[in-house]
């Protein structure tokens, strides 16, 4: 089984446009490169030596294309390697969000892909590829580095490593034999084919993107509608405990204001039967319904108030003369 933090590879040459790629540590080959030759074009190929199953490939207008397209499968996937350098080597491409780059060491020959950091933190070396000779080379992939940046898909940033050095490699390759005797150039004849392919290629991605674009209108929409029935059911959840909570309280203030259980209903009479009991002596006996009012007082009571009217009553204005 191989270390996931020590990857090391030995990339050597077995024939024109064929790589083997072995694992040091195992001494396996685990990898293979394969060359297509394409119209007008440029296509390497990444495969399983055992299942000839295709992991990755690289596709452009040439080697030396600034633009290539590299494309993994199972799950499928696609990257932009861009050469970003005027005068130096350099490749960019982007993984998971984060920005990674190719470099050529000062006074060497050694190239190095490290990880973009921002602000002044340094950059973190990733894959370091240090040729023998025209033939056999060593790339170092630094798994440990990955883990410690929580990179998801290492086996495919893997490939992507993979698959960038080897578009070099090839490109180094093209710019030390003429076109006569290369035997991957074609022409420019069947250019469109390539282009066809290229096009093909597009359109499968923008599908792909179309149908992950209505997964997730789906999965929204079925969360919104999730939440949606969840409100509604506390919303009649409350209002049955607030309707329940007010029956108990009218019941409550109902009980509150209810008569003694030894309470019975009479009616005031109006008049005293002969039944009734004699009012006691010296008390007031209010006179029975349809009776006229009588009005008791005393003589002194009523000169009382006769005298103060009298004294009560406007002085009639006497003049000077006294008339």
């Amino acid at each position: 089984m191989q270390n996931d933090l020590q990857n090391k590879y030995e990339l050597k040459k077995e024939a024109q446009g064929v790589v083997e790629i072995k694992h040091l540590t195992t001494n396996e080959v685990t990898h293979k490169k394969v060359r297509q030759k394409v119209p007008g074009g440029y296509c390497a190929k990444l495969i399983d030596p055992i299942t000839e199953l295709l992991l990755a490939e690289i596709q452009g207008e040439s080697s030396k294309a600034k633009l290539k397209k590299i494309l993994l499968y199972e799950p499928d996937d696609s990257v932009e390697l861009k050469d970003s350098g005027r005068f130096s080597f350099e490749y960019k491409f982007r993984w998971e969000d984060e920005k990674f780059v190719w470099k050529k060491r000062p006074f060497s020959k050694d190239l190095e892909c490290k990880i973009v950091q921002s602000g002044e933190e340094p950059n973190i070396p990733i894959a370091l590829y240090q040729p023998k000779n025209k033939k056999v080379g060593t790339v170092n992939i630094m798994s440990d580095n990955m883990i410690r940046l929580e990179i998801k898909d290492r086996r495919g940033l893997e490939y992507v490593l993979l698959m960038s050095l080897l578009s070099f490699l090839d490109k180094s390759e093209d710019d030390s034999i003429s076109k006569e005797k290369n035997e991957f150039i074609l022409g420019e004849e069947s250019k469109g084919a390539l282009k066809d392919e290229l096009k093909k290629l597009e359109d499968k991605e923008k599908k792909k993107r179309e149908r992950e674009k209505k997964k997730n209108e789906k999965q929204t929409e079925k969360a919104i509608k999730e939440l949606t029935e969840e409100d509604n059911s506390q919303r009649l959840k409350q209002e049955k405990m607030d309707e329940d909570y007010a029956k108990k309280l009218a019941e409550e203030q109902k009980s509150s204001i209810r008569p003694p259980s030894n309470y019975s209903k009479q009616t005031r009479p109006n008049s005293f039967s002969s039944s009734s009991p004699s009012p006691s002596p010296g008390v007031y006996t209010p006179p029975s319904s349809g009776s006229n009012r009588t009005t008791y007082h005393d003589d002194n009571t009523f000169q009382s108030r006769k005298q103060k009217l009298a004294k009560n009553k406007p002085k009639e204005y006497v003049g000077e003369y006294g008339w």
